[in-house]
C-alpha cells in the first residue's frame, strides 16, 4: 500500500465529488461509508457517512480560510446528501440535530474503540527508548493531541503554571502542529516555563502506549470533542486521566477520570495537584479506568456499523 497522505482542500472536493463516485459506480457498488465527514452529491448507491464532530461549524475561527468554508459551509450540504448518518457519539448526534436540522432517526450513534495495543506497557527497553527519543523527564503530566486552540492547551499551561513549583513533574505536550500554535510556545516563554514545558512533536501511532504508560497523569482540556479518543487510550494504558466535562467528554471518561469545567484554571490546577498527591486517588482512578476502557471495543463499532449497512439495504 501506498502512504496516506493529507489532501489539500481543492484535492479532497476533486476526490469526494468526481473521483470517487466513478470508482464506486465502475465497481458496481451496493453501499458506499464515507468514514470521513463528506459524501458525493451525485450517489451511484446509498451513502452511509460518518460525521465525527461538527468543529468546522462551530469553531470556524479557529481553520483557514479554505478550509473554514470546507467545513463550515460544505460539510451541512454534504450531511444532507448522505441516506444514513454515523455519528461517534450522542452530543454529536444532537448537534447534527439542531444545527442541520437532520432527523434523529437517520443518524445511528455507534462509539470508537480502543485496539488491545493500548494496555499498560511494563517493558523497561521499551519505556527507556521512548524516553530517550523523544527527550522525556522522569516524572510527567501528559498532553497528546493535536496543538490547536480548541483543545484547550492554554488553559493547561496557565494551571501548570500555577503549580508547578510546587511538584516535581515537568509538562509534556504531544502531537503535531495544527493551525495557530505560535501563541502556546509565546504563552510558555511568557510564564517562564522554558525548562518545565517539553514540547514532544508527534508520536507514532506504534509509541503511544509507550508514552501514556510513562505518564503519571494524562489531563486533557478539550473545549470540544466529537469523541475523545486520546483519554480512552489513557485509560487503556492505566494513567489517570483529568479532562474537561464538555461536549462527548463525559460520556467517554464517565466517571472514571477527574472532570473539570473547560478554561476553568483554578479548577484545573488544583485537580493536578489533588491527583499528584494523592496515591489513593490515582489508584482508584487507574482502576476505573481501566474497567471503562474495556467497555470500548473496536469489534462493537464493527458489529453496530454491520447492522447500518443491514438496515440500509433492508
Amino acid at each position: 500500500m501506498g502512504r496516506a497522505r493529507e489532501l489539500r482542500t481543492d484535492q479532497r472536493l476533486w476526490w469526494q465529488q468526481i473521483a470517487l463516485p466513478r470508482r464506486v459506480r465502475a465497481a458496481r457498488t451496493n453501499i458506499l461509508h464515507v468514514p470521513g465527514f463528506d459524501a458525493p452529491r451525485w450517489k451511484p448507491c446509498p451513502v452511509v457517512l460518518t460525521v465525527h464532530d461538527l468543529i468546522g461549524m462551530l469553531f470556524p475561527q479557529n481553520l483557514p480560510p479554505v478550509a473554514r468554508f470546507y467545513w463550515s459551509r460544505w460539510l451541512p450540504l454534504s450531511v444532507r446528501w448522505a441516506d444514513r448518518i454515523i455519528a461517534d457519539s450522542e452530543h454529536t448526534r444532537h448537534d447534527i440535530c439542531r444545527l442541520m436540522g437532520i432527523p434523529h432517526d437517520r443518524i445511528a450513534v455507534i462509539p470508537l474503540g480502543v485496539g488491545p495495543e493500548f494496555h499498560p506497557i511494563d517493558d523497561p527497553r521499551l519505556l527507556d527508548s521512548t524516553r530517550t527519543q523523544y527527550g522525556l523527564p522522569d516524572r510527567f503530566i501528559l498532553y497528546l493531541g493535536t496543538l490547536e486552540p480548541r483543545k484547550g492547551i492554554d488553559t493547561l499551561i496557565r494551571s501548570y503554571g500555577q503549580m508547578a513549583s510546587d511538584v516535581e513533574h515537568d509538562l509534556v505536550v504531544a502531537g503535531k502542529r495544527g493551525w495557530y500554535t505560535e501563541p502556546l510556545f509565546a504563552l510558555v516563554r511568557e510564564l517562564e516555563l522554558e525548562g518545565r514545558v517539553h514540547f514532544a512533536g508527534y508520536v507514532p501511532d506504534a509509541l503511544l502506549p509507550a508514552l501514556l504508560s510513562l505518564a503519571d497523569l494524562f489531563v486533557f482540556p478539550s473545549r470540544y470533542e466529537g469523541f475523545g479518543l486520546p483519554p480512552l487510550e489513557a485509560m487503556a494504558c492505566g494513567t489517570p486521566v483529568i479532562t474537561s466535562n464538555a461536549s462527548s467528554l463525559p460520556e467517554v471518561v464517565g466517571g472514571a477520570g477527574m472532570m473539570v469545567p473547560p478554561d476553568d484554571v483554578p479548577a484545573l490546577s488544583a485537580a493536578l495537584s489533588q491527583a499528584l498527591e494523592s496515591c489513593s486517588l490515582r489508584d482508584e482512578l487507574i482502576n476505573k479506568g481501566l474497567a471503562r476502557a474495556s467497555q470500548f471495543t473496536w469489534e462493537a463499532t464493527a458489529q453496530r456499523t454491520l447492522e447500518v449497512y443491514q438496515d440500509l439495504i433492508a
